[in-house]
């Protein structure tokens, strides 16, 4: 049991560690190739056309006509009012604006002296109001973030699967008196026993592992009738057996095994 508490802390920990790397890796090279091709800023600009008529009682925007129920003055940052802020609702209540229903006070400014113009000479005044506004297409961050969290999610979920592996092959050799193999003996077990049939060379590339500790971990196998030689060569110009002789094939023959008890 503590061999397979360590082993699950050394595994979680380390998948973890792996999971959060693919995680900040994902979002940051999301964020880069998203931004690249559209987080270009755009520029709107719109244009309204006020007309003051009336005496200042009401007014036209963009062909619809509104009665002025009152206007305040707005201060700048100069900390002048050079602007009233005109309170209006609509008088053609027949044909609203797109967008808007009827009744309800809407609200536009016109600078101070245009409307004070139109008070004054009781004719009608036009303004225009320019609005630009900076945009982009898309906001790239929250979308790398929700790529970046899926592949981590996805890696983690990988690895839980390794780590019922590693569970297995501990029960395994618990199972079978195998109380004083290392975390390494498990990480070799558990790679035999999805492998089904292995070669010593295969393992240790997968364990990056001495042949000498696979070798003697493999015989402890044998030995228990977990394990067995085959016939079976594999060439080492598979590229797992490096220069030499060609290696035996061994094969996992736990299930049949553990099928007999």
């Amino acid at each position: 049991m503590i061999l397979y508490a360590v082993l699950s802390m050394r595994h979680w920990l380390l998948g973890t560690m792996i999971a959060l790397a693919v995680l900040g890796a994902a979002t940051v090279t999301s964020y880069v190739v998203l931004d690249h091709f559209y987080g270009e800023k755009y520029v709107i600009t719109l244009t309204q056309t006020v007309v003051i008529e009336n005496s200042g009682q009401q007014v036209t925007i963009d062909n619809v006509r509104y009665e002025v129920e009152n206007w305040e003055p707005v201060e700048t940052w100069t900390g002048t009012a050079d602007y009233y802020l005109i309170h209006y609702t609509t008088v053609d209540v027949e044909t609203p604006p797109a967008g808007e229903g009827v009744g309800g006070t809407r609200s536009t400014s016109v600078p101070k002296e245009a409307y004070e113009r139109a008070q004054a000479t009781e004719e009608p005044v036009t303004v225009f109001n320019t609005t630009t506004t900076e945009t982009k297409p898309i906001d790239a961050l929250p979308i790398a973030a929700s790529i970046g969290i899926g592949m981590g999610i996805v890696v983690l979920a990988v690895w839980a699967g390794y780590r019922q592996m590693w569970g297995d092959a501990t029960s395994t050799l618990l199972e079978h008196g195998l109380h004083d193999m290392t975390v390494r003996d498990v990480e070799i077990v558990g790679h035999i026993m999805e492998l089904k049939e292995f070669t010593i060379p295969e393992l240790m590339k997968l364990t990056k592992t001495s042949k000498v500790t696979v070798w003697r971990t493999v015989q402890k196998l044998v030995e228990r009738g977990l394990v067995q030689s085959t016939d079976q060569t594999k060439l080492a110009a598979n590229g797992l057996g490096g220069r030499g002789k060609p290696s035996h094939i061994y094969k996992y023959t736990g299930e049949k095994g553990e099928s007999k008890t």
